[in-house]
């Protein structure tokens, strides 16, 4: 399977994702401000003001998220189309990413590297010893 990169489209809709979510935090954190100065909630004569902001902000991290998701996983991945074969397309970049993660991994441990054994036989007893063996494992004499 040839490796698949992110399109551009996807990588802006991820980017905008993250931007709508941070509008959303910056709304929902305004109620918390408002509340924390009660002069601005007497001037403005009701409640309603302060709690229209966090709301507008919940719903705005939770479109953030939305798009993020779908960015990432593209349409059929994050489940909007169920399409098992669109679905594996549009993955096919974090499995690769996946895999070659697991291969580092290997890599750097004994058992994904193929490291080459090379024994020496014994002149005396024909026993097959160690590449770096000064003396034979069976009979004892110097190899």
């Amino acid at each position: 399977m040839a490796k698949k990169e992110i399109s551009e489209e996807r990588k802006m809709l991820y980017y905008g994702g993250i931007g709508v979510t941070v509008i959303g935090f910056i709304f929902f954190f305004s109620g918390f401000l408002s509340f924390a100065n009660p002069e601005r909630m007497l001037m403005t004569g009701s409640m309603g003001s302060v709690i229209v902001g966090p709301f507008i902000g919940v719903i705005l991290i939770a479109v953030g998220g939305f798009m993020r998701n779908v960015a990432a996983r593209g349409v059929a991945g994050s489940g909007l189309v169920l399409d098992p074969k669109k679905a594996r397309e549009d993955l096919s970049p974090w499995s690769s990413m996946a895999g070659g993660m697991i291969n580092d991994a290997l890599e750097e441990t004994s058992i994904g590297s193929k490291k080459e054994v090379i024994k020496v036989r014994c002149k005396n007893c024909s026993e097959l010893n160690e590449e770096d063996a000064k003396f034979c494992k069976n009979c004892g004499e110097k190899i």
